[in-house]
């Protein structure tokens, strides 16, 4: 330690070493500072321009919703039924032009472009031109136009909104039309959506790049600077932003300054689009007071990292060197040398710190090496009883899907049993019984016992077809004889349509058939749900979709009712609720399947079921 402290060229040496690295990373920082602030700078350039290319859509957004209240007034007028010739309400006419924001008239033309009715009344004198091409296109598109800006034989502008008027054959019989005045404050009052700032200004510009609108007077009615570029967009129905250069502008010389466009075309009409301007000095103000301050900030932090890398360069002394050397000893893993004392200062202190690091370094890969064996030994432990455990859950799991199996299969059969004895013998008495009634009562008069026999007739009908219905629920035949598409089909027909509710089969073609356990089981899930949607759901309407792949079978049920939470059906063990649904579940997962539940508080419920296909059982 004495030999490092008393060589003098050695602190020089390391001491101009640490100047001149820490230069270079202060001269690293500056540069990296330059690079970031022009990004900074760019960025928020572009961000500009995006902002403003946001206005100006908010902007086209606010006018084309204008435009379509006035359309859709325009729109909702249809002929007077029971009338000779074109025409139409009177009264509708009269209401869309009071309820418009910016009709100057509302006019109704036949297909020559003669006016047939106008309100307020204009004597047969209307500024539009048949020969238009917005009003010939209304006329054979049968779509909705809007015009360029028109120019009438009495030098007025005006603009019009035009919509065919069909008859009951949906055939084009007229035109139902809006005229504009561009002038009117209502509709110079369309651009006034958002505060402008001084020398902004908001042009609204038709397909042929004319000013039809405008926040600055003196811009009505002129050509749009790039008149054929904007009328670009507008066809393509595409919103730009840019800067523009003075010399691309008419008007004085000291009018001539960069500017910042921002274009957006109208988002559902397209014929017209929103241009805003402003000037570039004033855009961009931010971005020109932030470089300012980005070179000032920059100079004084390089300065402040020379400071500080002379003050760190005259702290450092000879003895780092050294613990240097130990610090690599150590992370080479040699842990048996202790760390020299270097004294009380500082550096001393550091030595300390690193020597009791060591010392608590090699005891903690003492501790961790046998920890490890431990650990290693427990968990080899642990995991000969996970294995044992699952084992056996798996066992159980197989045992009570089979136990399941049975049981839905010894409930089936029973179910089948059951409904053949009533098909074949309960209904068959009761039907014989029916006919002894007829019998009987053909041969009474008329009278207090004959009307007995009658409701007695008519009690047993009603039972007979009660068992009908019963022994069709418990094994309806068309699931056996038809399969289970069709059989779905027809037991939602019956069991929905008789309530009231509307249903809706959508199935395969084809006839598929699946094996029997396969057909049994979605079958009574579905019975299931739509048991669930009659009792519960409120629904009006219910679709159900069939569909079969080569690998799986899928339905599904979505019906429009006032739906459920499916988390309150979670606890079926303590509630009761949710049986219906937990069944299907299992029968779906005995299958291999799932079934999935999508509902929530007023929005409907949608059922999933979805199993492998199998083979069918002949």
């Amino acid at each position: 330690m004495a030999a490092v402290n008393s060589n003098p060229s050695v602190r020089r040496g390391l001491r101009a070493r640490i100047v001149l690295l820490t230069m270079g990373g202060a001269l690293s920082t500056v540069a990296i500072l330059g690079w970031l602030s022009w990004s900074t700078i760019q960025a928020m350039g572009k961000q500009v321009l995006e902002e403003r290319k946001q206005l100006a859509i908010s902007v086209a957004a606010n006018v084309d919703s204008a435009l379509n209240s006035d359309l859709e007034l325009l729109e909702g007028i249809s002929p007077a039924s029971g009338s000779p010739g074109l025409r139409v309400q009177q009264s509708a006419l009269r209401e869309a032009y009071v309820r418009s924001r910016f009709l100057a008239r509302a006019f109704l033309l036949d297909p020559t472009g003669k006016v047939v009715q106008a309100e307020p009344p204009s004597n047969g004198k209307i500024a539009l031109s048949p020969g238009l091409p917005a009003f010939r296109l209304a006329i054979e598109r049968g779509l909705p136009q809007i015009s360029p800006l028109s120019r009438t034989s009495g030098g007025t502008r005006r603009l019009f909104l035009l919509v065919p008027l069909r008859n009951p054959q949906s055939q084009v019989v007229g035109i139902i039309g809006g005229e504009i005045d561009p002038e009117s404050p209502a509709f110079r009052g369309l651009l006034n959506f958002v505060p402008l700032v001084n020398r902004e200004t908001v042009d609204l510009v038709d397909q042929h790049g004319i000013v039809i609108a405008s926040t600055t007077q003196r811009r009505l009615f002129t050509e749009s600077d790039h008149r054929d570029f904007l009328a670009t967009l507008i066809e393509k129905r595409t919103p730009a932003a840019g800067t523009c250069h003075g010399c691309h502008q008419s008007g004085p010389a000291e009018q001539r300054v960069d500017e910042v466009m921002a274009f957006a075309p109208l988002p559902l009409r397209g014929s017209w689009g929103i241009n805003i301007r402003q000037p570039k000095t004033q855009a961009f103000s931010t971005v020109a007071g932030l470089r300012g301050k980005i070179l000032i900030w920059g100079s004084a932090l390089a300065l402040l990292a020379l400071a500080f890398a002379l003050g760190a360069a005259s702290s450092i002394t000879a003895p780092l060197s050294k613990l240097v050397g130990t610090a690599e000893q150590i992370a080479a893993g040699e842990l048996e040398t202790p760390v020299p004392d270097l004294g009380s200062d500082e550096v001393g202190h550091l030595s300390k710190a690193l020597e009791r690091m060591r010392v608590a370094l090699q005891q903690s890969l003492d501790d961790v090496a046998k920890g490890r064996d431990l650990l290693e030994m427990r968990i080899q432990e642990r995991t000969a009883e996970i294995e044992k455990l699952y084992e056996e859950l798996k066992q159980r799991d197989q045992l009570r899907a089979m136990l399941l199996k049975k049981l839905i299969r010894a409930q089936e059969e029973e179910r089948r049993r059951i409904a053949r004895e009533l098909h074949d013998e309960t209904s068959q008495v009761i039907g014989a019984l029916a006919l002894e009634l007829d019998t009987a009562i053909s041969t009474l008069p008329e009278g207090i016992s004959r009307g007995r026999l009658l409701g007695a007739r008519a009690i047993a009908l009603r039972t007979l077809d009660g068992i009908h219905r019963l022994s069709f629920d418990l094994r309806p035949s068309v699931l056996d004889d038809l399969g289970l598409f069709r059989a779905i089909a027809w037991y939602a027909d019956r069991d929905l349509k008789r309530r009231g509710i509307a249903v809706r089969c959508e199935t395969d073609e084809e006839d598929v058939r699946l094996a029997p356990e396969i057909e049994t089981a979605l079958f009574r899930a579905v019975q299931e749900a739509i048991t669930n949607i009659v009792k519960h759901s409120r629904a009006e309407t219910v679709l159900i979709q069939c569909a079969a792949t080569p690998e799986t079978v899928t339905i599904e049920i979505e019906d429009d009712g006032q739906g459920f939470d499916p988390a309150s059906t979670s606890d079926t063990a303590s509630t009761g609720r949710g049986l219906g649904l937990a069944g299907i579940r299992e029968r779906m997962e005995i299958l291999g399947g799932n079934a999935l539940i999508d509902s929530a508080p007023g929005q409907g419920t949608r059922l999933v079921l979805t199993v492998p296909r199998g083979e069918a059982d002949g």
